[in-house]
């Protein structure tokens, strides 16, 4: 008689995810109904991929990322990663509470389309570890245009070969064991007329629509996503209206409707022996409401399960800092700290790496009010502890925290206990 395995306890985390083209529109000044904020429990992470971004490159301070961040900030959450291509921006906020789960961060871009060059079409990702489960979340935004489902279909595998990875566990997206993918992918409803299309959606007859859908047939036809899976589409059409009202296209092309914008996932349920990995989709919707572009926002909310405790501990441990401690403003502070060096660590101490001062409530890791880089002051003590010294700052009175920052990767090492600066 074979021995049974011995299943680990595992944890439910959520995921939410929006995927939106904008159509160079700035953002909403209300997020409420789009991201949810006014049921509970909000989910562990919100996962937001925009198309046709205003001009620029900048994927922190452009005005989507910076409304976004100043919402959820303030309901606890903190900004993990942000990517930006031209007008395709991916950004991943996580509950500060969870921040101990989330390692081995990383974002890449795939140009798709003319040759690759110009990068308005293509995809951007974001990928991490939680709990030792890896998982990435790609936004993507592929070729336009009816005819155009071939462009689409290479659009996608370009997205697949040219994503590389640096975690030693993944090469390429579909090597994690939790994938999800978003975006305006850009098929459409084909061989049926506007009149039939809009008939079917004042009547609500939506799965009718989906015999007409290109990206369904082409899944049939493992063309594209093959072993991917998408929730039933319970919703109408989200492209094309004309911008600023709920009235499809009446140009004089009047595009036929279409379920352009999608979320699919894939999940690699036997990667762990002990554990089994699985996706239950709670929602899958459209908002309606917002009517910024030609387009219509898509959500959805996911659970996910993975390991109840990271695998290995972090390795920086911040010593005498308490929720007691108080620091005054203005006056010299020695930060004492161990780093514990174990067979499995994969990040060594660095000169590089620096210990950044952070206000209890930061939005990210570059959200530091002061820093020291372990090069330029780390000492060590008589007990083989280290410590780097803050020199006189002008504080404010408040809670802050400390983190230890790997040079690799903006990994976090280490995080102390909420402490009090008082005048």
């Amino acid at each position: 008689m074979s021995a049974q395995k011995v299943k680990t306890k595992t944890k439910t985390f959520r995921l939410y995810m929006v995927t939106w083209n904008v159509g160079d529109r700035n953002a909403p000044t209300d997020f409420t109904e789009l991201l949810k904020l006014d049921q509970e429990p909000l989910p562990n992470i919100y996962a937001v991929g925009l198309q046709e971004m205003t001009g620029g490159d900048d994927h922190v301070y452009n005005d989507w990322t910076k409304h976004l961040t100043e919402i959820l900030s303030d309901r606890g959450y903190f900004r993990l990663k942000s990517v930006r291509m031209q007008a395709i921006l991916l950004v991943v906020f996580v509950k500060r509470e969870d921040i101990l789960s989330f390692t081995h961060i990383e974002s890449e871009i795939s140009r798709a389309g003319m040759g690759g060059w110009w990068g308005n079409k293509g995809a951007v990702s974001v990928r991490f570890d939680v709990n030792g489960v890896n998982m990435i979340i790609v936004n993507a935004h592929l070729a336009a245009h009816m005819d155009n489902v071939r462009e689409r279909i290479e659009d996608f595998h370009t997205i697949l070969r040219t994503q590389k990875f640096r975690d030693k566990d993944v090469d390429h997206i579909l090597d994690h064991d939790y994938i999800f993918f978003m975006g305006d992918l850009n098929f459409r409803l084909q061989k049926v007329t506007s009149t039939y299309v809009e008939r079917a959606i004042r009547y609500g007859e939506y799965k009718a629509l989906m015999e007409y859908d290109q990206l369904l047939k082409c899944m049939e036809e493992d063309l594209i996503f093959v072993d991917f899976l998408e929730g039933q589409i319970t919703f109408p059409p989200t492209y094309k209206f004309d911008p600023g009202t709920d009235k499809y296209d009446t140009s004089a092309k009047k595009r036929i409707p279409a379920y352009c914008d999608r979320i699919l996932w894939h999940v690699h349920e036997d990667s762990f022996e002990n554990i089994e990995l699985d996706v239950k989709q709670l929602s899958y919707e459209s908002h309606m409401s917002y009517k910024l572009s030609d387009h219509k926002p898509v959500s959805s909310l996911f659970e996910i399960q993975i390991y109840s405790s990271p695998p290995i501990p972090l390795p920086v441990r911040f010593l005498h800092i308490t929720s007691s401690t108080k620091w005054t403003s203005n006056q010299e502070e020695d930060v004492h700290y161990k780093f514990d060096i174990s067979p499995n660590l994969e990040y060594l101490p660095d000169k590089w790496d620096w210990i950044g001062l952070y206000k209890e409530n930061f939005r990210s890791i570059r959200d530091q009010i002061a820093y020291v880089y372990i090069i330029q002051g780390a000492k060590m003590n008589k007990d083989g502890c280290s410590f780097v010294t803050f020199h006189n700052l002008s504080l404010d009175p408040g809670k802050y925290r400390l983190l230890y920052i790997s040079e690799k990767k903006d990994t976090l090492l280490g995080i102390s206990e909420v402490f009090q600066v008082v005048k």
